[in-house]
């Protein structure tokens, strides 16, 4: 373990900075955040959170929070856009109950983190961008030039920390654009999240809050490029054109859209080696993830724990970072591909691929349910908080 005297800095105050502030403190060490923001980021909408990510969020002694400002999922159901006739019913409740699937507002979890931060007397420092990395020491846009025996990139996409360890160009486009929006909940949705699918195109929407809005995603493949983050706003009536086609009470909530927010979908190629002897990184500065198995958010709770275990159990930071790297590159390489994957089987346009698909989906729900449930238990039932956790 590192002398709780030496400096960590965490360059980044979302929900992969601060639950790595969090988790760093449950084994006695302490860090520092700062962020580029003059205050904490409420942007964003929903977010699902699901058993891997709680589980972290319960060992560090804040999972009680989240859960109070949260929905607990009972599951998916998956529709045809054009006849709106459900094609599959993942149900947690029967198959899982004994774990925790949960939807909220980013912003809560986010408030939530940093008022546990705030409670253990973390430091959080705003209005700091870091420019660089220089002997041992980050210097940040204002001249503030701090020396630190650590430090972690947690700033997310479009990271200045990996600028520093990784000669590379900018995050690929993945030729995908998404939209969000928070919609009243006048079809009275219930607790699960609904995924419609249409040829390159797909919407998820599930409850947050009290259940009486929904947060909506809505994807679609185009070649144009878009700019990445939440703050673009687009015009609700270039969104209600190009889901113009979908039916049923899908057509309603998307008529219902006022206020909706674009950004393009981007990704680095996965690198195992992220880090140098003092300098690391983890969640979407590492491995943005699409989000189409909706585990970006689990995968920067998974890095954040993992690493101050790893940090905790070796004096060497060089060692904790190739343990860090040893037991995280395979878990987090699976999880994007097959998030990957998932966009390619979400936005089928063949017809008779389509078809073949939907036909599956019927068949696995009407007669074998559980193994719906069961293919994602790699995902779910990982436990990154026990220490004999395997992928």
């Amino acid at each position: 373990m590192l002398e709780n005297s030496k400096h960590i800095i965490i360059v980044g105050a979302g929900i992969a900075g601060l639950t790595a502030a969090l988790s760093l403190r449950h084994y006695g060490i302490r860090a520092s955040i700062y962020e580029r923001s003059p205050e904490i980021i409420t942007a964003g909408a929903g977010i699902q959170l699901s058993p891997n990510a709680n589980r972290v969020l319960s060992r560090i002694g804040v999972l009680k929070e989240i859960s109070s400002v949260s929905i607990r999922c009972h599951g998916v159901k998956v529709f045809d856009y054009k006849s709106n006739q459900q094609l599959a019913l993942f149900d947690y409740m029967k198959f899982k109950g004994n774990d925790f699937f949960y939807f909220c507002h980013r912003a809560d979890l986010v408030g939530v983190l940093y008022a546990a931060c705030q409670k253990l007397e973390i430091p959080v420092y705003f209005n700091k961008k870091l420019e660089k990395i220089i002997n041992k020491k980050a210097v940040f846009s204002d001249g503030e030039a701090l020396s630190a025996e650590l430090i972690i990139g947690a700033d997310g996409l479009h990271s200045n920390v990996r600028k520093t360890i990784a000669d590379e160009a900018k995050p690929l486009f993945t030729r995908q654009i998404a939209w969000r929006s928070i919609v009243p909940n006048s079809i009275n949705q219930g607790d699960f999240s609904h995924v419609t699918l249409a040829p390159k195109r797909h919407l998820v929407s599930y409850p947050i809050k009290d259940g009486s809005e929904l947060n909506l995603v809505l994807i679609k493949e185009q070649d144009e490029w878009q700019p990445d983050g939440w703050k673009h706003l687009e015009d609700p009536r270039v969104v209600k054109e190009n889901f113009k086609d979908f039916s049923g009470g899908t057509a309603e909530v998307i008529s219902s859209i006022e206020n909706v927010y674009k950004w393009g979908l981007f990704r680095y190629p996965l690198k195992q080696s992220l880090y140098n002897d003092r300098v690391i990184l983890i969640g979407d500065a590492a491995h943005p993830t699409l989000p189409f198995l909706a585990q970006g958010a689990a995968m920067a709770i998974e890095d954040s724990f993992v690493l101050a275990s790893k940090i905790f159990e070796f004096s060497n930071s060089s060692v904790a970072f190739k343990e860090f790297r040893r037991d995280r590159f395979p878990r987090v390489r699976r999880v994007v591909l097959a998030s990957t994957k998932n966009a390619h089987i979400f936005h089928l346009s063949n017809i008779i691929s389509r078809r073949v698909f939907q036909v599956s989906l019927r068949f696995l729900s009407k007669f074998f349910p559980h193994l719906l449930v069961k293919r994602f238990n790699w995902i779910y039932d990982y436990n990154v908080s026990n220490k004999n956790y395997s992928s």
